[in-house]
């Protein structure tokens, strides 16, 4: 079942830093907790972008064909090109320099370019070499880095089944990052790493319930990809709650996309939901990227069968729905999904801070985000990028965390205020406005 925004008011009415040359070594002392966490996604790196060639040509080659423009020094904005050197040393150079001291990064995948170009073709070596050297990148700055696999990171795009050969190459690239890959990994993808005291991420690989994915079955086959991470995903999240403990779910791919369509496999996404919203008491976060915009959802449950469903901030269309049927629903999670590296729109990077002690809140609650980007027409034309604060969340919407209700409350303010609907609208594609009032 779909909602809009404008239906879910009654609903709701009830309840600078500036990058440099040279990558600054920012490790922090272990044992020290900030209470900040960085959320970067999709770089996307391409050594083979050339400032000035034809973007017609994916910023490889000059041929003349400059309809679409010239590739730019730090990318070039709404293309088919992927990120230069030059864009993600910057987003390296500013993360060191704005956050030394968090106390971990999540990276929600695609190191890797896109496979786009004919005449140039992705190799296996190459692929293998893009990873490493992103994983080079963090090791120079953070001492702690979870990962998950991105639809670009694996050879054939989008495609990848259990107990194929390249999760053991995932394993030995990641070996700089001292996770837990164990059995589960090399089976699918997938594992669960300690972070702080009472909080661990469970890392899913998504390529399993994605449509795209043309090798595998849907979740409700017993046996198939999907259908075995999903047992283990609800098998660690018993355990998440036997331990007292709570959870950050991460993921390349979002169940639903920026038109608030389906990414998933109709089965699969139907109980993905189903666990987010069963789960709702040790789930204090959920993160992802691959599409490019800044986008929240919540999940939201029947007061009357229990059932859960979900609700994008702006989705494609509205579906009216009557005061009676908004009346049953309940907010009791929130999918964060972060905007990417890649210029599809602005490059963005976010720090979050959240709950380290569990005193007001359970620990992991996120208690606010700063959402930085960088101007790229500007960056090309002057020569210097700078990541700038877009906006602060607690500041927009007037929220001092970020859990159930306090989404509710995020959601009741997007609905029903004009003005706010508007920034919404202008932050998911990371247009950027530093004359704001929510900075």
């Amino acid at each position: 079942m779909l909602f809009s925004l404008s239906s879910l008011a009654c609903l709701f009415l009830a309840a600078n830093a500036v990058s440099g040359n040279i990558i600054i070594p920012a490790k922090k002392r272990y044992g020290e907790l900030s209470g900040k966490f960085i959320h970067v996604t999709d770089f996307h790196l391409d050594p083979y972008y050339v400032e000035g060639t034809d973007v017609a040509h994916f910023c490889h080659t000059s041929k003349g064909d400059t309809k679409k423009g010239v590739a730019g020094r730090f990318g070039t904005l709404g293309s088919k090109c992927d990120s230069p050197t030059t864009l993600v040393e910057a987003a390296f150079d500013f993360m060191s320099a704005q956050a030394p001291d968090a106390d971990f990064v999540i990276y929600t995948g695609d190191s890797v370019r896109h496979d786009r170009d004919k005449k140039l073709k992705r190799t296996k070596a190459q692929v293998l070499e893009i990873q490493r050297t992103i994983v080079n990148y963090f090791q120079k700055s953070f001492d702690k880095v979870i990962p998950v696999l991105g639809n670009n990171d694996v050879m054939k795009h989008n495609h990848i089944q259990d107990y194929d050969q390249q999760y053991n190459e995932f394993k030995a690239t990641w070996e700089p990052y001292n996770l837990a890959l164990g059995d589960d990994f090399e089976q699918g993808g997938f594992y669960v790493q300690e972070i702080i005291p009472k909080l661990r991420t469970i890392n899913t690989n998504t390529l399993s319930f994605t449509k795209k994915n043309k090798l595998i079955s849907d979740c409700d086959v017993p046996g198939s990809p999907g259908r075995n991470q999903l047992d283990w995903l609800k098998k660690s999240l018993d355990d998440t709650r036997a331990d007292g403990s709570k959870a950050y779910i991460l993921a390349h791919i979002p169940p639903n996309s920026k038109k608030d369509k389906h990414f998933f496999r109709d089965k699969c996404y139907n109980e993905y939901y189903s666990i987010l919203g069963s789960y709702s008491d040790v789930i204090v976060g959920h993160f992802s990227g691959h599409f490019n915009y800044d986008q929240l959802t919540a999940v939201l449950q029947n007061k009357e069968d229990g059932t859960y469903t979900r609700v994008a901030a702006l989705g494609a269309e509205e579906v009216p729905m009557t005061a009676e049927e908004l009346e049953i629903y309940k907010v009791v999670g929130v999918l964060f999904n972060a905007p990417s590296i890649i210029p599809e729109h602005n490059p963005a990077i976010r720090i979050y801070t959240y709950e380290t002690e569990g005193y007001r809140y359970p620990v992991g609650t996120i208690l606010d985000w700063d959402q930085y980007y960088a101007n790229l027409e500007e960056a090309n034309q002057s020569g210097n990028l700078e990541f700038k604060l877009e906006y602060k969340a607690s500041t927009l919407y007037n929220v001092d965390h970020f859990d159930a209700s306090g989404i509710q409350t995020v959601f009741e303010a997007i609905s029903l205020n004009e003005e706010i609907r508007q920034q919404y609208s202008n932050i998911r594609k990371v247009i950027g406005n530093e004359e704001a009032a929510y900075l």
